[in-house]
């Protein structure tokens, strides 16, 4: 099978004034001039934005000369400046990844552009990527570039500790998921892909019920990569007041606010070099986001209070129970955050649906309640009859891993022997209370009603609980109880008299 033929460049001046000069210039000599016709060109642009379209209109009737169609995509990136290493670098390196991933034949064209961007084509083209290097000039015509030998080595022996990883990448990955049970088809398939994500250094997104396990797959990712040795900081999105998301995520100075009586690390911060875990991410709120995003492009945060940003180094793993993309329909998240995170999506099924897996997740979590009750004076080793295996896998769980494990814990510490039967099981469950939507309210209309006070009722009493489920955070309240916004929440506690904690 051919593999496909990409040339990767940048727009330069001299490129976007070709036409109007009545020359062909560096990109389309590139593509006038080469040996072999190629399959797709992408460019990147970070000016001249106003021109950029009607230059990818031009030099694609350019190629059209050799009688070859050609697929031309343009990428508009607006960088810090046009000879801003960092966020050039993050730019090329994003891009040579995914042409990386589609085992295509890269050209990089070094004569467009800056010589900063040259320079990070040289370094990555050969220090890193296996790509073919070209210049173009009016005097010279279409030359491959290459490169002495002993600069390549140099580079990679500065490397050589992230490529032997990832050229030890299988065994090593496969034994750090071994712990994870995955026999059923649904949750052998999410692993599979999890081992392929892990000594990538791309973003993922991690969905599922609450208690499948999202953390545990996050982090075993985490020690899979190559980045083991550095920080894993799981963070939970949902926990964290609005007014604070700011300073948790990305730090503060001192000064910046009140109560900033010193500076402070955000999350970022901390997992420098490491891997950031964001659990429901879905819970941030959309000014967050935006920084987020902000974070995940540049490659840098601006902690609060900061007079300039500074770069960071974290691979960030989001995980999320909701459904994110009904939310970018309903405006409350952000698509290209979405798309920003999801180059890697890894689904956990429910545990209904990983039976398969029931009874060699049972032994790893009695014999995790053992270990952790060992030490306790006169307990005794806990085993599950057949009887209660049975039971447990015709359960349907819908709080998946979590529930079992605190039904199991439950059991363990009621029961008297050592064998944990159906009826323990039955004594430990969480029993939920089904309501009949269809079922007549207990409501005795015939001897006349106030219905103003029992709708008055009902909305204080749903007020209040939401109020202290979310501990007082007034905008996540609201999104519970359905409402568009805070100031409704904030309208309904005025008439109902309510005070804010």
């Amino acid at each position: 099978m051919l593999r496909k033929r990409i040339l990767l460049t940048w727009v330069g001046r001299h490129d976007i004034d070709a036409d109007t000069k009545g020359e062909s210039g560096p990109i389309g000599s590139i593509l006038l001039e080469s040996d072999a016709p190629f399959d797709e060109v992408r460019l990147l642009a970070n000016d001249w934005f106003d021109e950029t379209d009607r230059y990818q209109y031009w030099l694609r009737k350019l190629y059209s000369k050799r009688n070859r169609d050609v697929r031309i995509t343009l990428r508009k990136t607006k960088l810090e400046s046009p000879i801003h290493y960092p966020s050039i670098y993050a730019v090329a390196e994003e891009e040579l990844q995914l042409l990386d991933d589609s085992n295509g034949l890269v050209t990089l064209n070094l004569s467009s552009g800056t010589p900063a961007m040259a320079a990070i084509w040289l370094l990555l083209g050969k220090g890193v990527y296996n790509t073919k290097l070209v210049q173009s000039s009016l005097q010279s015509g279409l030359s491959e570039v290459e490169l002495p030998v002993n600069i390549i080595l140099e580079g990679l022996k500065r490397q050589d500790n992230v490529l032997g990883s990832l050229a030890a990448a299988s065994p090593a990955v496969d034994s750090h998921f071994e712990h994870i049970q995955s026999h059923s088809t649904a949750m052998r398939e999410a692993v599979e892909l999890a081992k392929k994500l892990a000594p990538r250094n791309l973003p993922v997104i991690i969905q599922g019920d609450s208690g499948t396990g999202k953390e545990v797959i996050a982090e075993t990712i985490h020690k899979a990569s190559p980045r083991a040795d550095k920080a894993f900081i799981p963070v939970n999105c949902g926990a964290i007041p609005e007014s604070l998301v700011d300073s948790q995520l990305f730090g503060h100075k001192k000064g910046a606010f009140t109560g900033a009586n010193s500076n402070r690390k955000g999350f970022f911060d901390e997992s420098d070099g490491g891997t950031l875990f964001l659990d429901e991410v879905g819970e941030l709120p959309l000014d967050a986001q935006a920084k987020l995003l902000r974070a995940l492009q540049q490659k840098e945060i601006n902690p609060v209070g900061a007079s300039k940003p500074h770069a960071v180094d974290v691979r960030v793993i989001a995980a999320t129970h909701r459904d994110l993309l009904a939310m970018i329909d309903e405006g409350t998240f952000r698509e290209d955050l979405f798309y920003r995170l999801a180059v890697g999506v890894v689904q956990l099924p429910p545990l209904r649906e990983r039976a398969a897996d029931i009874p060699e997740l049972l032994d790893a979590l009695m014999d995790k309640l053992n270990d952790d009750a060992k030490a306790q004076p006169g307990y005794q080793s806990k085993k599950l009859s057949k009887g209660a295996i049975e039971f447990i896998k015709s359960q349907s769980w819908p709080g998946n891993i979590r529930e079992l494990w605190n039904t199991l814990l439950r059991a363990s510490i009621w029961s008297e022997g050592e064998v944990l039967d159906v009826e323990h099981l039955q004594r430990a469950m969480i029993q939920r209370h089904t309501k009949n939507q269809s079922s007549t309210m207990d409501i005795d209309v015939a001897g006349g009603i106030d219905v103003e006070e029992i709708v008055s009722n009902t909305k204080r009493y749903c007020v209040e609980e939401a109020l202290r489920i979310t501990a007082g955070q007034k905008g996540k309240a609201a999104k519970l109880l359905g409402l568009n916004n805070h100031q409704t929440l904030n309208n309904w506690m005025k008439q109902l008299g309510i005070e804010a904690s």
